[in-house]
């Protein structure tokens, strides 16, 4: 149904103008009135928009919302990843509970994705229109696909989908596709999102790390992927191991020594903003059956918090070629910054494994000098100039999903 690209959907001389998120404040959109003639999967449809002066099928794509891939669209014998069916079943039933009729509504009538219409998509509930993406991410039958174009509903989204995985809902129940290998290893991943500099051009700054929580038991990861909230996938080779307690790093573009590489040209991950446009990503890594085994969904948004909090202090010195940051730790206990990352736009250090602060103590990272020569105490950023600048500046300590646990800034900047 390629044809289905080349259709226009009119701005028709009735359609209205109201929220862009049926139910919720925010900006306003053009409506359309729709009946839906086929649920093709999860999160795309088939409608006749009402009123339009045509009777054209025309292919929708909801808005903030990523379910499971299909093999088989047919209805009487779908197929797919796991979640996949039961996704595009939840939303026939939303759509069969509003009697086939549907509400719409885009920023930009022109807003498309593989040719599909993107749009937020509502149902009728209880005499009222209700947003029918936020039900599907609530539920746990799909991820957030934060939308450029058709950003309306990208933080309530990220919000909900964030709720889902804590509380193990459909896609993040860690056993719904069945038990899978190394079911008792517990898991965690991380994604560094923001490549230094232009990241548009430096997928080689982007990367995945994933560490086995199982101290005992290694984690073979042949049959498993990770992928982030679009269709982009990476696949493990059959050989790749996590030992215990140890960490596997798949790097976006091309890895360096120790690292997977992704081998992709251009970036991966979205970069996450407080703006309107509220965007973000995730990263998943999903085991040979289907399931969700581990996640990040980033920025937090909601009730935010980290244990290391209120843990630790951050000075800075910007002067000349022997520019610093410190990190003191002001508890009575020993502070881990394993999984932390520091930064000074556009630049930031990884904080790895060792990084332990004792009482009283601190951590001094140098942005020169080289990494090989790092003490438990001092470590090398390794950039080859200064990066801090004199007259203001800002150096931030927060982690992969944008928590801030310290921060200083100086000049003409502020925290």
């Amino acid at each position: 149904m390629a044809f289905l690209g080349l259709l226009v959907l009119p701005a028709a001389a009735d359609a209205a103008r109201g929220a862009c998120v049926a139910g919720r404040p925010g900006p306003d959109c053009t409506v359309w009135k729709a009946k839906v003639l086929s649920v093709n999967d999860g999160d795309t449809l088939d409608v006749d928009v009402l009123r339009d002066g045509t009777s054209s099928r025309r292919r929708i794509r909801l808005a903030g919302v990523q379910a499971m891939e299909q093999s088989s669209y047919d209805f009487r014998s779908r197929q797919g990843d796991c979640h996949a069916v039961a996704a595009t079943q939840r939303l026939e039933t939303l759509v069969r509970r509003s009697g086939g009729l549907v509400r719409l509504a885009a920023k930009d009538a022109e807003s498309r994705s593989r040719g599909r219409f993107v749009r937020t998509l509502a149902v009728r509930s209880a005499g009222r229109w209700v947003d029918a993406g936020a039900r599907m991410i609530r539920e746990g039958r799909a991820l957030w696909w934060a939308s450029t174009h058709e950003s309306a509903p990208n933080r309530r989204y990220s919000i909900l989908l964030q709720q889902a995985i804590a509380a193990q809902r459909g896609l993040f129940d860690p056993d719904g596709c069945g038990v899978g290998p190394s079911a008792a290893s517990p898991l965690k991943v991380w994604v560094n999102w923001d490549a230094d500099g232009d990241d548009t051009a430096n997928a080689a700054g982007e990367w995945v790390k994933v560490r086995n929580l199982d101290p005992v038991n290694a984690v073979p990861l042949g049959g498993w992927h990770v992928r982030d909230s679009g269709l982009r996938r990476y696949t493990f080779p059959t050989d790749a191991v996590i030992p215990p307690a140890g960490t596997i790093t798949v790097n976006v573009g091309t890895g360096g020594p120790g690292e997977l590489s992704w081998g992709l040209d251009d970036p991966v991950f979205e970069n996450a903003s407080d703006d309107e446009r509220a965007m973000g990503d995730g990263a998943y890594v999903f085991d040979p059956l289907g399931n969700v085994r581990a996640s990040m969904v980033y920025p937090c948004r909601g009730v935010c918090s980290d244990p290391g909090q209120g843990s630790v202090a951050l000075t800075a010195d910007p002067r000349g070629r022997r520019e610093s940051i410190t990190i003191a730790n002001v508890t009575a206990g020993p502070v881990d910054l394993d999984g932390y990352v520091l930064k000074s736009p556009p630049y930031s250090y990884a904080i790895d494994q060792g990084a332990v602060i004792p009482p009283g103590g601190s951590l001094q990272i140098d942005v020169g000098g080289d990494p090989a020569e790092d003490q438990p105490l001092e470590r090398h950023w390794g950039l080859a100039r200064p990066i801090l600048r004199n007259k203001g500046d800002i150096a931030r300590l927060a982690t992969y999903t944008d928590i801030t646990l310290a921060c200083t800034a100086w000049g003409d900047r502020t925290c």
